[in-house]
């Protein structure tokens, strides 16, 4: 699939709604530099309809979705796109940093320039620690689900051979045991059984990108490179230095280099094709589960309303003037 092919989508979208399509981006494999030759399209778009419709009883379009063929296509109104990037949203975001375009858009090119690293480092934090998280438990770790009904019972901790070491599913702590709440469960019992997992390269690979983006964000407050192989290069060259800076504070280390080798591995066999292969459980829950942290440390930032409504309006007063686009 080109990128004529989108934009050829893109233009019968145009049509079928009476919209104009300012800027589409790949957030997806392919913009991360995880694609293969067979790998599916995400696309990003943001639109805009005629000033009138604005204002108009029922308002206009939020949002836009079609699928067709390899490529799963969403788009935002304008509006809402303004309201996703205010609101320090992580997908609106990684839209702007995408390095793979399909059309492009001047104002939204200096809208990024200028609020690209605005953000609140908390909310991308909190975002990329519990995607991680969910990610890990839905498909890495291992579940009991009643046998009777199919509800979910305990959240595997550790394989000991003839029995799981396990924790209630409905308990929100990972770690201790002040409350008793880890138990062993034989496997020979019939009152549970093991849920599926989907322990892939691919799955993996969605948990350690969590992990480092979120770590990366709150140590250094920036956006993290959206082509994940060049990230990892660049968070191990950072590494690197720091090990050769024999003044560094080692307690204030967040890389583990051991994490980022798997990783690194992963994403090499995820590029050759091989995402949907199963390696096993490579993280551990420990390695996965960031701590909280402190609000008042992080929660400086936020993009400037005046600078993005600036953008609304030229977009609007630009959108159906062909001279605006790329």
């Amino acid at each position: 699939m080109s990128g004529s092919s989108v934009d050829g989508a893109l233009e019968a979208l145009e049509d079928r709604h009476g919209v104009r399509v300012v800027a589409a981006r790949d957030v997806g494999s392919r913009a991360w530099n995880l694609a293969h030759a067979d790998s599916d399209y995400d696309v990003v778009f943001v639109f805009a309809q005629r000033p009138v419709e604005y204002a108009t009883l029922d308002g206009p379009e939020s949002a836009l979705e079609f699928s067709r063929g390899d490529y799963e296509c969403q788009g935002w109104n304008v509006r809402r796109f303004a309201e996703l990037v205010v609101d320090s949203n992580p997908t609106a975001f990684e839209f702007l940093h995408s390095p793979l375009r399909y059309r492009e858009f001047d104002p939204l090119a200096r809208l990024e320039a200028d609020v690209g690293d605005s953000f609140v480092p908390i909310a991308l934090y909190h975002h990329y620690r519990s995607l991680a998280v969910r990610q890990y438990r839905k498909y890495l770790q291992g579940r009991l689900l009643e046998s009777e009904g199919g509800e979910l019972a305990y959240r595997v901790l550790e394989d000991r051979g003839d029995e799981y070491l396990v924790r209630p599913a409905n308990t929100d702590a990972d770690d201790g045991d002040e409350n008793g709440s880890v138990r062993s469960i034989p496997k020979a019992t019939d009152d549970y059984t093991e849920a599926t997992t989907d322990r892939t390269v691919k799955r993996h690979l969605y948990v350690a990108r969590g992990v480092l983006y979120a770590q990366y964000v709150r140590e250094t407050h920036r956006f993290p490179t959206l082509d994940f192989p060049q990230f990892l290069e660049e968070v191990g060259d950072a590494d690197r230095d720091r090990d050769r800076d024999k003044d560094r504070d080692k307690d204030s280390d967040w890389i583990d280099d051991d994490f980022l080798e798997r990783t690194r591995r992963l994403a090499e066999r995820k590029r050759r094709g091989e995402g949907d292969a199963v390696v096993g459980r490579l993280f551990e829950l420990e390695e996965v589960l960031l701590p909280e942290i402190d609000p008042s440390e992080h929660a400086d930032g936020g993009v400037d309303r005046g600078r993005v409504d600036e953008f609304v309006r030229e977009t609007l007063e630009g959108a159906f003037d062909s001279r605006c686009l790329d």
